[in-house]
This record gives structure tokens, sequence and C-alpha cells, in this order.
């Protein structure tokens, strides 16, 4: 879980490979973090969050099994 302004969102470990793993969260943090444009952070504290997470994924697909997660990374990001 990452806490933003008091609010609990999802997030995940995946392992892409033996030595990769990456965290992930959802587009619902992803919109917290970002002003209504989506074109600047909402704070300092928003960056640092955004910069640590690899990927959004939807609400719905946070709590899939980690191969089907790790398949749907690798088609969507690589």
């Amino acid at each position: 879980m990452i806490k933003f302004r008091n609010k609990k969102y999802k997030s995940r470990e995946i392992y892409l490979s033996e030595f990769y793993e990456v965290l992930i969260s959802t587009t619902s943090l992803n919109d917290a973090l970002m002003n209504e444009v989506g074109s600047n952070y909402v704070s300092e504290e928003a960056m640092h969050i955004d910069e640590l997470i690899y990927y959004f994924v939807e609400e719905n697909q946070i709590d899939l099994p980690e191969d089907e997660l790790r398949t749907l990374l690798l088609t969507e990001v690589i």
C-alpha cells in the first residue's frame, strides 16, 4: 500500500525477471499525484512517489495473479 494525502492506494512488487523487480500501483494513485491537467505534480511528495512507480494499472488489474500482471506489463511497457 502507498499512502498519499491520507488515502491508501494498492501497490505490488512484481518480478519481471529473475533479477528485476518493479513496483506498480493503480491509475487512481496516478490521478491523485497529478494536477487536473495532468501536466504537473501536485507536490514534491507526489513527484517522489511517482518516481518509485514503474507502471500504473487499472483498479481491476492490480489484484491479478502475478503471472498475468507480468504478462500485462511486458505487453504494455516493453
